[in-house]
């Protein structure tokens, strides 16, 4: 194959060139001096000739004049004119006159013999000229004034090297044959170079890729006794020895990187210049975070890591810590290796525990409790309360006494609605979860659900819409576990919505078909306070609340923290899943993805 780059063509254009310069430098030398040489030979020839004619015609005009064609002898490509009065009265036989006449008439507008003719002297004129589109040939052209007959006259003496046409064409063929002979032998060196040079070169470059790539079935070939034959010789040794250290070698290395890559602690190892030579994936997963990129820089070492290292290399002492990295939690240990005689650290050894669940864990436990207890003793305080006073005989009337029972009565039910979400919660996570399914009819269903919000949103201006897809009429679920998801969703996106100060505040939901994915989508949508992005993949986790960022009102109820991860439960129970858009005070919307029955 010809390629630029390649050895063999680099050498065979080389050497082409040589060549090349060389033949045709020769070829044109001898060229030029060739036809040099026999054009000065000529032109010498005429110039004597014309001379003797000259002398004749000094001698004696009539018989110049009266045996011109006799005087031709001299030279059959010499052609002689002679004028009176710029008129032809006598010439050479081999003269057409009209032919002539262009000829003459072209040398005579030739600058330097058109000088000459306005000085009217004698003169002889050595240049070369173009006629009929001709190639330039040279000529020699004498115009000598003499008297005959008592009148002025003029004899016009014009010898071309036009005949020499014929060499230089048989010149210009033999340079063509010499260029197409010069491309055979090209052609037929370059295969030879490639033969012997380009496929030994391309295999022992081949079998060194394999080897590179521990592949050590090739072996090289070579039918010569010369280098090329050695360096096979030497690659096929070098195969042997590499594919018996790099099975030993790839054994220890296969086993090393099971242990690393299957154990669930990070590692990193950096050396002296602090360049990260080896990372399993929860060590990259780290580093990902601390650049904040997908991309793992291997001399770039994170600013948390990078004195420590140096500090280890200069006091080799194991370092442990816990770091803290937008929302992840880490165990840090840092390990000095010591080279073979222990005098100098010859790199560090990071060992990265994720700990990020385990603090979450704590966290939201934490939160937990602080809600649920919160959540309740006000309910108990407020039952023990009304308890004493009608114990106490406080309430004086029977209506006093029966709106204190109610009260008591309602903040039962929320404790007890309290409890049963933490037991259906703890019961979903566990797998158990029953499904009564029956073919409910949509816009009966959320009609009902309107009716029961209908007193808080007309509370707080806050307008209910609905809309169903008129190709959907009812839809095969469990009307109450169903209930229950958009009991939470329709109620935390009225308290939300609730919090801001809009003139127009709504909450919609939106029930259509997709086609493409073939699902039934509820959507639950409100223009309230929204979710921050960073809240938002966590806020169907258990116990996970987003109530710090989404400041509830004074007195406002906020629940235990376990609504939405019922809500996802529910909704994974019916074969599909849920998931949230939200803008910060522009809008949320929950989306419901359900399989589509037929």
């Amino acid at each position: 194959m010809f390629k630029l780059n390649s050895l063999v063509t680099r050498t065979w254009v080389v050497t082409m060139l040589a060549i090349g310069i060389c033949f045709f430098t020769t070829n044109q030398v001898y060229e030029k001096l060739y036809t040099n040489n026999i054009e000065e030979s000529y032109i010498n020839d005429f110039e004597h000739s014309i001379n003797s004619i000259t002398n004749l015609l000094e001698e004696d005009p009539n018989f110049l004049v009266e045996n011109i064609d006799k005087i031709r002898s001299y030279d059959d490509h010499l052609s002689l004119v002679i004028t009176q009065n710029d008129e032809p009265i006598s010439y050479s036989s081999n003269v057409k006159m009209d032919d002539q006449s262009n000829d003459f008439t072209t040398i005579k507008a030739n600058g330097e013999v058109e000088n000459e003719l306005k000085n009217g002297e004698n003169t002889l004129v050595k240049d070369e000229i173009k006629l009929d589109g001709k190639p330039s040939i040279p000529y020699i052209f004498k115009i000598q004034n003499f008297t005959f007959n008592g009148q002025e006259s003029k004899l016009y003496i014009y010898g071309d090297l036009s005949f020499l046409s014929s060499t230089h064409n048989k010149m210009q063929v033999w340079s063509a044959i010499n260029v197409i002979f010069y491309i055979i032998i090209g052609i037929l060196l370059f295969y030879y170079f490639q033969r012997r040079f380009g496929r030994p070169l391309t295999q022992l470059r081949d079998i060194a890729y394999d080897y590179a790539k521990n592949d050590f079935t090739q072996q090289a070939q070579s039918t010569y006794k010369d280098e090329l034959a050695q360096l096979a010789l030497a690659m096929n040794k070098m195969g042997k020895s590499l594919e018996v250290t790099g099975a030993a070698t790839r054994q220890e290395k296969e086993l090393l990187e099971n242990i690393v890559t299957s154990i669930s602690t990070g590692v990193l190892y950096y050396n002296q210049d602090k360049t990260l030579l080896m990372s399993n994936p929860l060590g990259d997963e780290f580093l990902q975070h601390l650049y904040q990129t997908d991309q793992v820089m291997k001399t770039v070492i994170p600013d948390v890591l990078e004195y420590r290292i140096d500090s280890i290399i200069r006091f080799p002492e194991k370092i442990s810590y816990d770091n803290n990295i937008d929302d992840y939690y880490y165990n840090i240990t840092l390990i000095p290796l010591f080279d073979e005689n222990l005098d100098s650290v010859r790199g560090v050894l990071v060992s990265i525990q994720d700990i990020t669940k385990e603090k979450r864990l704590d966290i939201m436990r934490n939160d937990f409790i602080n809600n649920i207890s919160h959540e309740l003793r006000t309910p108990l305080v407020m039952i023990q309360g009304y308890s004493e006073a009608i114990l106490d005989d406080i309430a004086e009337t029977q209506d006093e006494k029966k709106e204190m029972a109610k009260i008591i009565g309602e903040e039962s039910v929320r404790m007890n609605r309290m409890v049963n979400e933490m037991l259906d919660s703890s019961r979903m996570e566990a797998g158990f979860i029953n499904l009564i399914k029956l073919d409910v009819h949509l816009e009966g269903f959320f009609n009902k659900l309107f009716t029961r919000f209908a007193t808080m949103s007309e509370k707080n201006n806050i307008r209910l819409e609905l809309e169903i897809d008129p190709n959907l009429d009812s839809y095969y679920m469990d009307e109450d576990k169903m209930s229950q998801v958009f009991v939470n969703l329709i109620n935390n996106a009225i308290r939300h919505t609730s919090m801001v100060n809009r003139e127009h505040k709504k909450v919609k939901i939106f029930v259509h078909l997709d086609k493409i994915m073939d699902e039934v989508l509820i959507e639950v949508i409100d223009n309230g306070t929204g979710i921050p992005e960073e809240d938002i993949p966590y806020i169907f986790d258990r116990f996970y609340k987003a109530d710090k960022s989404r400041t509830v009102m004074k007195g406002d109820k906020t629940g235990t923290g376990i609504g939405l991860s019922i809500v996802k439960n529910i909704i994974e129970a019916h074969g599909g899943f849920v998931e949230v858009q939200s803008i910060v005070n522009e809008q949320t919307k929950f989306i419901v993805h359900l399989p589509y029955l037929d």
